[in-house]
């Protein structure tokens, strides 16, 4: 009996596939798994927190120093003002009778006004000097009580600690940097598009207590041309995209309330109050 030894066919033992070709699919799905998970944990904890009465957000931070006021002359008295236009805006704006805006100042330069949890406003003189009217500020002033209203601030700090706790489990299960680099990329970019959306949400709120309390929304208009100019004045390649932006671009947001205007018949145009006049 005569035995043989075959040979193989050529490249019986090998994929003609790339090595790394699996790798990369599955590291697609990792990332669209992260994505979505992202995506659902984060949607499902800013509709919950909306449940929370107003009234348990202003407990949560009774207690905390959020804002050093200034007591000087100065700072008392622009701090009033300030209350006394916001009281006035909150009057058109059908708030919840447990809201109550409280709004604090700093002397500091930075051009800059936010709203947080509890209804606490805080306004920079940076930005109080980059205005002329009361309707410029009133515009900010009203936005800013908008997100408030919208319980914008609670919803943002239920996301922000869901995408956090998310970003140390899966991250710190993956066991390598690129595991975090990936979750917190997606967490990231899910907090920016969401902000975006919490802006336009407030322009639209602000722009019906501007027609309500002045009878057009001229403040509006004067304040979104300022900043588009100053959007183009420190315009580079990265503000560019405004994927990456926290805020929409400022002409757009104007582009949004004049077509508003149009359909609610709302005036554009009208007198304007120095508020650097005493």
């Amino acid at each position: 009996m005569e035995y043989e030894n075959p040979q193989p066919t050529e490249g019986i033992n090998y994929t003609q596939e790339h090595p790394f070709k699996e790798f990369a699919q599955l590291l697609v799905g990792l990332a669209a798994i992260a994505v979505l998970s992202v995506y659902i944990l984060s949607q499902a904890a800013g509709f919950l927190v909306r449940y929370i009465p107003f009234e348990y957000e202003a407990e949560m931070v009774a207690e905390l120093e959020f804002f050093d006021n200034e007591s000087n002359d100065k700072a008392v008295k622009t701090r009033a003002r300030l209350q006394a236009l916001a009281d006035k805006l909150a009057e058109n704006m059908d708030l919840d009778s447990a809201m109550e805006i409280t709004v604090h100042y700093s002397q500091s330069d930075t051009v800059n006004a936010f709203a947080t949890l509890g209804g606490h406003l805080m306004f920079f003189e940076g930005l109080i000097e980059e205005l002329d009217s009361e309707q410029e500020l009133a515009a900010v002033m009203a936005h800013e009580i908008a997100h408030i209203q919208h319980r914008h601030p609670i919803v943002a700090l239920g996301k922000g600690v869901t995408l956090a706790a998310l970003v140390g489990v899966i991250g710190g299960a993956s066991g390598s940097a690129a595991g975090e680099l990936l979750i917190g990329s997606s967490a990231n970019l899910s907090l920016l598009q969401f902000s975006k959306s919490q802006e336009l949400e407030a322009d639209v709120t602000a722009a019906k207590a501007l027609n309500k309390t002045y009878g057009n929304i001229q403040g509006a208009k004067e304040l979104f041309t300022r900043f588009a100019e100053m959007e183009h004045d420190h315009l580079d390649s990265a503000a560019g995209l405004e994927f990456f932006r926290s805020h929409p671009y400022s002409q757009n947001r104007w582009d949004q309330l004049q077509q508003l205007a149009e359909e609610h018949k709302w005036l554009v145009s009208g007198e304007l109050t120095d508020w650097k006049q005493e």
